[in-house]
């Protein structure tokens, strides 16, 4: 039997993501590059095509622990893997009380999401549905390393949410993490102290990170110039 041949839109659509990123992960000039992704590509003339059962390789050798403790690589399946964990922790961590007060919408690329969006998921509290049509549109997810720091703190008492909460926000690898720098650092100081320490993290890690917008409910955030930022 011949190889079946996937074109950059057939491989984008099986693997979840833009036909951008996919060309993102094949570019040696690209932050985002890929070796071992790029190295499946093949040329057929001016087009760039994969080989299917090599594609399904390289996903399989994705599964797993082995591939879970890659801290520094996000996984092929990030989307299902945030979508599973939808309520994790219902009727045993409080949600958040928050009002939708923007209109402003997410349409594509990186998003940045605050802690207050993150918890209304983890406890399938009210606009948990929006929250997912908005990741739906994304490319990835990143999440501030300050935030990860502050969930994983105030579970650390109880081991079996800690591990639950840890393989979500780590082992899984659904995440691109924004670390805290002298750049965000240096973003943080002009944003007022009303927004809140969380969001300002958020907001200011998420910034330096290039995501492309900030889910947030925070409502000083929501009028504020700058990163992008939208309610779901």
């Amino acid at each position: 039997m011949e190889d079946k041949l996937l074109t950059l839109t057939e491989i984008a659509e099986k693997l979840r993501v833009s036909k951008h990123t996919v060309q993102a992960w094949i570019s040696p000039s690209s932050p985002n590059h890929k070796p071992e992704f790029s190295s499946l590509a093949r040329h057929s003339g001016r087009k760039t095509v994969f080989i299917e059962q090599e594609v399904h390789t390289w996903l399989n050798q994705r599964k797993g622990a082995i591939f879970s403790q890659n801290y520094s690589e996000t996984s092929a399946y990030w989307r299902e893997r945030f979508l599973s964990s939808r309520g994790i922790f219902k009727n045993i961590i409080k949600p958040p009380l928050v009002i939708k007060s923007s209109s402003k919408t997410f349409s594509s690329g990186k998003l940045g999401i605050d802690y207050e969006p993150l918890l209304i998921w983890l406890t399938d509290a009210p606009l948990s549905s929006e929250i997912l049509t908005t990741v739906n549109k994304s490319e990835g997810l990143v999440i501030a390393v300050p935030i990860v720091w502050w969930f994983l703190r105030k579970v650390w008492r109880n081991q079996k949410r800690f591990i639950t909460m840890k393989k979500f926000l780590i082992d899984n690898n659904i995440f691109e993490y924004a670390p805290m720098n002298e750049e965000s650092l240096k973003r943080s100081l002009d944003l007022p102290p009303s927004i809140g320490e969380l969001s300002i993290q958020s907001y200011s890690c998420c910034n330096s990170a290039r995501a492309n917008s900030l889910l947030t409910y925070n409502p000083v955030l929501l009028n504020i110039n700058g990163l992008a930022v939208c309610s779901s």
